[in-house]
């Protein structure tokens, strides 16, 4: 089961939730394997991003996920406001600088203390800060080369279990993803998330299409499920797709998006028929997929530079300008 993200909302002028922040990293740290050492860093950028947002943009939020692939384990960190966003970054990052009447040391202890650090801010439309915390030392050389795929997964103010699930399976040439949405929210909606990604991996060698078809037979004592599976092959340069129900997928190449279809019905219910899609997939594009608690008007071309950015940086300024805030929400950015 992939973990789930955690979210903090920051409010101006309230301490105790930077304490908050900073307390539920250094648990995820702990539960990670994290020596103190490194949960000592994501503390300081976690505290560091949280004390940010209340002072400069009034209110936003922090997310944390933590990952592993294959050895490799860490914990991002997404710091999304809608503020006035930063006028220089290269000058916010240096030491001293400050519009805020503060020391202006924290988004340059977050840039040294994190494996990956990254900024994306737009003046009067807020920022979005990433910062990647990796197990251990040795992590760090051969995180970059290895790791191109971020997620966010968060359940419904109220609930505690996530009704969405992900995975992806990597094979030579080949890898695959697949986002679904159990009907509802909370534990019988995961139920069925989670029995569509057992068997997505357990029928993995096949094709999206058939995929679908062994997860639909599957899902039939379940509530049900949306699902929608992604095949890249970058040798190849194509990606094969096949869905049923609201997912959205969109391939991201050179800041142009383009949406992929997916088949009306429920697996687990009704379908009207398994069809798979081709498109073209270049060396640069980016794969989205997302539940339908994001809403679906977004455009990667209004935000300018964005598509080349780290996935984790692309699904958080998504998640942040169109999460509906009224459902389990899931978003999936990879990029091979």
């Amino acid at each position: 089961m992939r973990p789930t993200s955690r979210t903090i909302s920051i409010s101006p002028n309230d301490l105790t939730q930077t304490g908050n922040a900073r307390r539920q990293a250094i648990s995820l740290a702990i539960a990670a394997d994290f020596d103190e050492l490194r949960q000592g860093q994501l503390g300081i950028i976690v505290t560091e991003a949280a004390r940010n947002i209340a002072a400069h943009a009034g209110q936003g939020e922090i997310i944390l996920t933590p990952w592993n692939h294959g050895d490799l384990a860490g914990i991002d960190v997404l710091a999304l406001d809608q503020g006035k966003g930063i006028e220089d970054v290269s000058a916010a990052l240096q030491d001293g600088y400050s519009t805020g009447g503060t020391p202006g040391n924290g988004l340059g202890a977050m840039s040294r203390l994190a494996g990956t650090f990254q900024i994306y801010s737009s003046p009067g439309s807020g920022t979005a800060v990433f910062a990647r915390v990796l197990r251990t030392a040795q992590d760090v050389e051969s995180e970059a080369q290895s790791y191109g795929m971020s997620s966010i997964s968060l359940p419904i103010i109220g609930e505690s279990i996530c009704g969405d699930a992900w995975s992806v399976e990597y094979r030579p040439g080949r890898s695959l993803y697949i986002v679904a949405d159990g009907l509802g929210h909370g534990p019988i909606a995961a139920e069925a998330a989670q029995e569509a990604v057992r068997v997505f991996h357990q029928a993995a060698n096949q094709t999206p299409e058939q995929i679908l078809g062994e997860i639909h037979s599957a899902l039939s004592k379940t509530r049900g499920a949306a699902v929608s599976i992604a095949e890249i092959l970058p040798e190849k340069a194509v990606l094969n797709y096949a869905g049923a129900g609201n997912i959205v997928a969109a391939i991201c190449f050179n800041g142009k998006t383009r949406s992929m279809v997916s088949m009306n019905g429920t697996l687990g219910h009704s379908v009207g028929k398994f069809q798979q899609f081709s498109y073209p997939w270049e060396k640069t594009s980016a794969l989205i997929m997302h539940s339908d608690g994001l809403g679906t008007r977004w455009n990667v071309e209004q935000y300018p530079g964005l598509a080349s950015r780290h996935p984790s940086l692309l699904a958080g300024v998504l998640y942040r300008d169109f999460c509906r805030k009224r459902d389990d929400a899931t978003i999936l950015v990879s990029r091979i």
